[in-house]
């Protein structure tokens, strides 16, 4: 199962990009610089299936390098 929760993923990518000495690109406030969304909430489409949004552990995983949902690069 996977958990939402903008703090503590804003806080775990810190962390991930801390422990592998890498760019925190991801917006600091967990908004997407271009479509306005919070990158650490999911999107789900009219049937109720996930489509879009990055879970605290996926945030403490991986690199966080582009918008989940309008897929904007962040390192670019």
């Amino acid at each position: 199962m996977q958990t939402f929760n903008t703090e503590l993923a804003i806080e775990a990518q810190s962390q991930y990009c801390n422990d592998n000495r890498l760019p925190n690109f991801s917006p600091i406030d967990g908004i997407c610089y271009r479509c306005n969304k919070d990158v650490y909430v999911p999107v789900e489409n009219k049937y109720g299936d996930f489509v879009s949004g990055i879970s605290v552990e996926k945030a403490a995983s991986t690199h966080i390098i582009d918008c989940p949902h309008c897929r904007m690069s962040y390192c670019d």
